[in-house]
């Protein structure tokens, strides 16, 4: 199913007729912050939140864009809507939100130049890619290429330019073949994979690291879940040497919800009861069972 409608600078308009100018700097320098959130049963889920983190995205690193956040809360639901209504009730979508830096300058001199692009479009979730995933577990490995440095950006912010992950996932793969990245940070502790966000388990405790990661709606969910569950959780620097003292572990993101981890590099890990109770918890929030979903689509 292709998405039907979009929304462009405020207008509706066709899927089929979004694109950018090759002027622009989130195609020249890919300088492009972005954001997705994703419906359950059709229905978008925390969509207020992902916007204001978008915002706040775009205030940290001088990014203009002139609309209000009911402004894209609204137009977000209007989108949403109009494209599940083809759904098969089973299916669901991805609705991201991107707003661009503008003109580069280089390509039309001095005077006055077209301003950012703020677009929000949806689209299907391919939940077949992560099927196997939900039952097999995801094998990680961790590559030679490192987490961009926060001094480089803050890297808690959600931007385009993915250049590092996109390589360190071929490393890995390269590596392990069918396994994702999981990058280390310039003082080798763990951050985050190309997709997700990291919790290990240790001694009846998770962790999850503390710093050089997005800021991730998943991760507040799970944080959710284990106070209600009475599971000690703590953020906080996971050096390399500490993969091995991990009994299990998971990957979290808004498209996926939870998907188990069944090893790192050589480090074999079991399965863990907390993966399962989460998916639980995401279903008292949405109304849907994430691994469920995945395991059970066609």
């Amino acid at each position: 199913m292709n998405p039907q409608v979009a929304w462009h600078n405020g207008s509706i308009v066709p899927y089929d007729t979004l694109s950018l100018p090759v002027s622009e700097l989130a195609v020249v320098a890919g300088a492009s912050i972005t954001e997705m959130a994703r419906t359950f049963g059709h229905k978008p889920f925390r969509l207020p939140e992902h916007v204001g983190r978008l915002l706040d995205s775009c205030t940290e690193l001088g990014f203009s864009q002139p609309f209000s956040p009911s402004e894209l809360v609204s137009a977000a639901k209007q989108i949403a809507a109009a494209n599940a209504a083809a759904l098969p009730p089973r299916d669901d979508l991805g609705i991201v939100m991107f707003v661009t830096a503008g003109t580069n300058a280089t390509y039309f001199g001095v005077g006055d130049l077209p301003g950012p692009n703020v677009i929000i479009h949806t689209f299907r979730l391919p939940l077949e890619l992560w099927k196997t995933a939900a039952t097999a577990g995801v094998k990680l490995t961790i590559p030679q290429r490192r987490q961009l440095p926060d001094h480089s950006f803050p890297v808690h912010r959600k931007v385009r330019n993915r250049l590092h992950w996109w390589l360190a996932d071929k490393e890995a793969a390269a590596i392990s073949p069918g396994s994702r990245a999981l990058l280390l940070d310039e003082h080798d502790h763990i951050t985050e994979t190309s997709n997700g966000c990291f919790f290990g388990i240790a001694e009846g405790a998770i962790v999850t690291p503390s710093a050089g990661v997005l800021d991730s709606m998943s991760r507040r969910i799970v944080e959710q879940a284990a106070a209600q569950l009475g599971c000690p959780l703590h953020r906080r620097p996971i050096h390399r040497e500490e993969v091995q003292q991990l009994t299990a572990a998971f990957v979290t993101s808004t498209p996926f919800g939870v998907l188990p981890v069944t090893g790192i590099d050589d480090h074999v890990l079991a399965a863990s009861d907390f993966v399962e109770q989460l998916a639980d918890y995401w279903q008292q929030l949405t109304g849907c069972n994430p691994l469920q979903q995945l395991r059970e689509c066609v």
